[in-house]
């Protein structure tokens, strides 16, 4: 393959630093000169004045100078936390179902790729079937009659930009939109195409699913697509050219921006790696009152971020029968499911024709559904109203979201624990009655909720290989009381520790390594299947050496080394 037809791998984009509170500026220049030296820039972010990005060119250093640089910027004088900042392809990798051969990955396409459509159900066929699953025509009717569903509700939706395709260009709000990759307030989707399983057109796509008006857009010859809000109005914001390419950095800006500018809603169809830059804008966001929805993650074993963060409404697909779709992340940090699979959308080309229309599966679409359902509630409700009910402006997300689980519909047979609540119901969601003023949502989490799933230590692990654990546990339980946690052996092997000794080396070196088992397939895989069955000895062996080969910090090296 030529270079442009090639998978991305990591790049850096910038540092997160947080010096301690006096004197921020300076001890944040004095780091960047001791350790980065020239060509590094500061600017201060959110609301905070000792949080800072720390940029210069992209990709300036390798993922493993990044590690050392990170290592050495955390041991400054002054510094309280430094991370750095990457742009990576997670999700929709065709490798993450593949189960051994590595030279078959680059083939693509193989029949046991975890991912893709599910059935073609008859059902699917019908254009508003995914709009009927979730009650959303009822929800209009029952509660919309003679007003506009959505409408006075603005979306902030962070994506590959728009095209204005008549399915959504009514309901677009552009003019507070923006650019982030090249800098300017055209957020026009681009359709380039770099590199294999590029998605251009995919923010025209998912943006139809929350606010396409009901039926064919006039001039269209059948096919149509039918919002969850078709009354709201959309902001879109450009962050990439791909959402299987998460820009870490982009996205977090887009957050704030979109919250500055007004909006009620943000709608993520995407997600990757976990870093304390996007949960500090998912905070901005949800503290100032606004929901923020994002998919649980195609294709890989765990749910992405920023859905896995415990402000972030994570959402998980299904299929028209009412069947978990084959590719959706699924785990506890789920909280609410969605139709997914061959869900109808605008499609976006350079000509935008009026007859672009087709299906698609992922957790994009199901997040879309939600987010247009979202919408829906705060329209029904009016926002002052849901302030006053569930006691400020800052518990309106967490209100939102548990309601939105006490409401959903349980379905037999799907696993417990790793879709939520349930089916979404937008009727039910609808019917529920607000909060009296003073009770708090069993689900608000607390300041300090997110730390540990972030910050590369058991918890990170154990959220990152759930769904290997849970399959040893029938294992486990056979063992019983005395058999060891699976996960910790294999960590423990890994790292060439005793258990006990493992959480203080993850504290130190926990967030690199889960970097590099998540953005390398091939590792994840490797090390999932030796979590699962339990046998370690030989699979964790070759993650070490494969870690090794392809060069990490010099800090994780010696751990791998012993």
């Amino acid at each position: 393959m030529s270079e442009n037809e090639q998978d991305p791998g990591p790049v850096l984009q910038a540092f997160t630093i947080k010096t301690t509170n006096r004197a921020a500026q300076q001890k944040v220049d004095r780091a960047i000169s001791d350790v980065l030296g020239d060509g590094w820039h500061a600017t201060n972010y959110g609301d905070r004045k000792n949080q800072f990005e720390v940029i210069a060119e992209e990709g300036a250093l390798s993922p493993r100078d990044a590690w050392d640089r990170t290592y050495q910027l955390r041991a400054h004088k002054g510094i309280a936390s430094a991370e750095p900042l990457f742009k990576a392809w997670v999700t929709d990798r065709p490798e993450w179902g593949l189960d051994g051969d590595e030279q078959a990955a680059a083939a693509f396409g193989l029949p046991n790729f975890g991912c893709g459509s599910g059935k073609d159900f008859a059902k699917a066929k019908a254009h508003e079937w995914s709009i009927e699953l979730a009650n959303v025509p009822l929800a209009w009717q029952n509660h919309f009659a003679g007003a506009s569903p959505g409408e006075g509700v603005v979306i902030g939706h962070p994506d590959t930009g728009y095209r204005r395709h008549p399915e959504i260009a009514a309901n677009l709000q552009t003019n507070i939109g923006r650019d982030l990759v090249d800098n300017d307030d055209d957020p026009q989707d681009e359709l380039k195409k770099n590199f294999p399983w590029q998605n251009g057109g995919h923010g025209t796509g998912t943006a139809s699913v929350i606010v396409s008006p009901r039926g064919a857009a006039s001039g269209s010859p059948g096919d149509a697509v039918s919002g969850t809000a078709p009354h709201a109005r959309l902001v879109p914001f450009r962050v990439s050219d791909s959402v299987v390419v998460l820009d870490t950095l982009n996205l977090a800006r887009a957050i704030e921006l979109a919250t500055d500018r007004g909006v009620h809603v943000i709608s993520i169809s995407m997600g990757g790696l976990a870093s304390d830059r996007l949960h500090d804008a998912v905070v901005y966001a949800t503290s100032r009152g606004v929901i923020v929805l994002a998919a649980a993650g195609n294709c890989v074993r765990f749910v992405v971020f920023p859905a896995a963060y415990d402000e972030v409404v994570a959402v998980a697909a299904c299929d028209a029968e009412r069947g978990t779709w084959k590719g959706s992340s699924r785990g506890r940090a789920v909280d609410i499911t969605a139709p997914g699979d061959r869900v109808w959308h605008a499609a976006a080309n350079a000509d935008d024709s009026l007859n672009n229309v087709s299906q698609g599966s992922g957790t994009s679409y199901a997040v879309a559904t939600v987010a247009g359902i979202a919408a829906l509630w705060l329209a029904k409700h009016g926002r002052n109203k849901i302030i006053s009910a569930c006691g400020g402006k800052e518990r309106i997300a967490s209100t939102f979201s548990q309601l939105l689980r006490d409401t959903a519909t349980p379905v037999p047979g799907w696993p417990s624990g790793q879709f939520g609540g349930g089916l979404v119901d937008a009727n039910a969601l609808l019917d529920a009655d607000l909060p009296n003023g003073r009770t708090v949502p069993t689900l608000a989490p607390t300041a300090t909720q997110h730390v540990p799933l972030a910050r590369g230590g058991l918890t990170t692990f154990g959220h990152l290989f759930e769904g290997s654990v849970r399959s040893a546990q029938p294992s486990l339980a056979a063992a019983g009381d005395g058999a060891a946690n699976p996960l910790d052996d294999g960590l423990a092997k890994l790292l060439g520790r005793t258990a006990d000794k493992v959480p203080a080396d993850l504290g130190q070196v926990g967030q690199e390594l889960a970097f590099y088992l998540t953005t390398e397939p091939s590792l994840y895989r490797r090390f999932d299947a030796a979590v699962a069955d339990g046998q370690h000895d030989a699979a964790v062996d070759d993650v070490r050496k494969q870690l090794l080969k392809q060069g990490v910090s010099e800090a994780l090296e010696v751990k791998l080394s012993r």
